[in-house]
């Protein structure tokens, strides 16, 4: 955990969900995930964009990083371009929104190290109860959009294969198709639910 200053407590103010406590439940945990976490608590944290991609960031990049790397990554993603084409307002209104709000309530639920002094972020010892609500598998998106994809690629297959043969008719073919998207698409919500129960309940 990083040292704070009394200047550094009054810049906290600025956050609009300042008043919300975030701190830990409990008094510790042996299991080495750092102090147990309500989920009031993750989900204090995890409802805002930029605090998951901080978390999503750390893990990409194999920590620490540095606060400035970091707002350029997260300013980039909002503004949808690149790195080199941010413009140094864009930057610094992630950096110190980062600085004086998000990491600082990050590093008091442990979910960061925050270190001011030098600049540099790392995971904390309760990131792990954190993990299991951020998205860090994307190829699991990739997979679902093959899935439909062919789902789709099928369904066209088989309506022109009856065009040609009039085997079956189109009502039945269209009740067909419509029950292996409904069955995929319940398939998909399991999946994400069972991986990620807070999805629902967070901004995107």
């Amino acid at each position: 955990m990083s040292t704070k200053t009394p200047n550094d407590t009054q810049s906290q103010s600025v956050e609009d969900d300042s008043s919300t406590d975030v701190g830990v439940d409990g008094d510790g945990s042996d299991d080495g995930v750092g102090p147990a976490l309500g989920p009031d608590r993750i989900f204090e944290v995890l409802k805002n964009q930029r605090r998951r991609r901080t978390l999503q960031y750390l893990v990409e990049r194999d920590n620490p990083v540095t606060i400035g790397a970091l707002a350029e990554h997260i300013a980039a993603l909002e503004n949808d371009t690149t790195e080199s084409a941010l413009t140094s307002r864009e930057r610094k209104r992630v950096y110190v929104g980062l600085y004086q709000c998000h990491l600082p309530k990050m590093d008091d639920t442990g979910a960061v190290e925050f270190n001011k002094a030098r600049g540099t972020i790392s995971l904390g010892p309760t990131f792990q109860q954190f993990e299991p609500y951020l998205n860090l598998d994307g190829d699991d998106a990739d997979a679902w959009a093959h899935y439909y994809l062919l789902l789709t690629g099928a369904s066209g297959v088989i309506f022109g294969a009856n065009t040609l043969f009039a085997g079956i008719s189109s009502a039945q073919l269209f009740t067909g198709v419509l029950v292996g998207f409904v069955v995929l698409s319940i398939m998909h919500l399991y999946k994400t639910t069972e991986h990620h129960p807070l999805s629902g309940f967070i901004d995107r």
